[in-house]
């Protein structure tokens, strides 16, 4: 065992002394990589791509410069036909207007020799020519504006004016010939002619016209001009009421009570059935300080009718005013009936009760007025006096 130790022992002093950290270590030198064959061939692959580049591009440039110098021929070409077809329709047009016009001249040298009963019969035979001038004129300018959609516009322009000028004076020449023939022979109109028809409108459909004008110029503050367009308004159509109407409106709003007056009292003349007159009037009345005229109006009004509410409003009113306490009592309780909930009314019936000492009665109207709600604070507070007042009373 000794020896093994000692052995083991030798080993280890071996293995230090041999220690990686006592080993010498070489200095590291940098050797440059050897350059391959890829790298000796790469800027001839760079330059033969450039050159391939460059000669794709030269084709396309040539071949656009090809297409281009066709589309510039082309052009030219349709340039010179369109010309050459300008030329050769106002050639054509030019022959045929000095085939047409011996045709004229014999027509004119005919008219001069016959008599003027035969004239017409000429001027009628000889249309024929003009027609076809005309029919012509209209082909040669349907072929020119083709034309014209293709090239020069100036020189075809005038070319056009030209020979419009030509076959206007032509067939006015053969038309005025004509048509005074025509006229004192016969006074048909000329086949073919546009006629022109007047429209007659009806006094009623005049009226609504007037009217609208009418209303226009009263909301524009032109007064003066609605007065006149409602006034024609119904002298053209008397039942025309809202025109009559708002005639009225504007002679009561500038204080012209009188004319208001005469407007409304026309139209319960000429209609007595349109009450709308009688209330309007009524309140002219009123304006004026007539309150028994007032109310002589307003009895017209039946109280069936849809107005019999303001009729008695109304009414019931201006009876207070001058102390008629019975017809203000009736008007009241008609209120009272049609509108129970409103105790303004059952206060102006007992007021008009109380004036005519039915006091009992007039108690029952003012309580049954306090009930209801819809009092100021001054007329409950003279109902609580009054009903102080009226305490004793059975």
């Amino acid at each position: 065992m000794s020896v093994i130790n000692t052995m083991l022992k030798d080993l280890d002093k071996r293995q230090q002394a041999h220690s990686l950290d006592t080993l010498p270590v070489p200095d590291m030198q940098y050797v440059a990589a050897a350059p391959n064959g890829f790298s000796r061939l790469l800027p001839w692959v760079l330059l033969l791509l450039l050159s391939v580049c460059g000669m794709i591009g030269a084709t396309i440039a040539w071949q656009k410069l090809i297409v281009l110098a066709q589309d510039k021929t082309q052009l030219e070409q349709d340039l010179q036909q369109a010309q050459r077809s300008t030329t050769e329709v106002v050639a054509q047009e030019r022959a045929l207007i000095q085939s047409v016009e011996p045709v004229l001249t014999n027509y004119q040298n005919v008219a001069a020799e016959k008599p003027l009963s035969q004239q017409s019969e000429v001027a009628t035979a000889e249309i024929n020519p003009s027609l076809l001038t005309a029919n012509a004129s209209t082909h040669a300018k349907t072929n020119i504006s083709s034309a014209a959609a293709n090239g020069d516009d100036a020189g075809m322009n005038a070319d056009i004016k030209n020979t419009e000028l030509k076959n206007t004076l032509t067939t006015r020449d053969v038309s005025d010939g004509g048509a005074r023939q025509s006229t004192e022979a016969d006074p048909s109109p000329i086949a073919g002619a546009m006629a022109v028809t007047e429209v007659k409108l009806t006094p009623a459909a005049l009226a609504q016209k007037r009217f609208a004008l009418g209303q226009t110029a009263q909301n524009e503050g032109q007064l003066a001009q609605a007065q006149e367009y409602f006034s024609e308004a119904i002298r053209l159509d008397p039942s025309l009421h809202q025109a009559r109407q708002h005639l009225a409106a504007l002679y009561y709003g500038q204080g012209r009570l009188g004319d208001a007056d005469d407007t409304l009292a026309q139209g319960r003349v000429l209609y007595p059935e349109h009450v709308d007159y009688a209330l309007l009037q009524a309140r002219v009345y009123e304006a004026s300080g007539a309150i028994d005229k007032a109310l002589a109006v307003l009895t017209t009004i039946p109280d069936e009718h849809e107005l019999a509410v303001q009729k008695w409003t109304m009414q019931s009113h201006l009876a207070q005013q001058v102390q008629q306490f019975t017809l203000a009592e009736q008007s009241y309780r008609q209120l009272a009936r049609v509108e129970p909930n409103q105790a303004k009314w059952w206060m102006g019936l007992a007021y008009a009760l109380d004036s005519q000492q039915e006091f009992l009665l007039a108690k029952q109207a003012y309580r049954q007025a306090l009930a209801l709600n819809g009092l100021s604070a001054s007329a409950i507070a003279f109902i609580d006096q009054r009903l102080a007042q009226l305490g004793d009373v059975e």
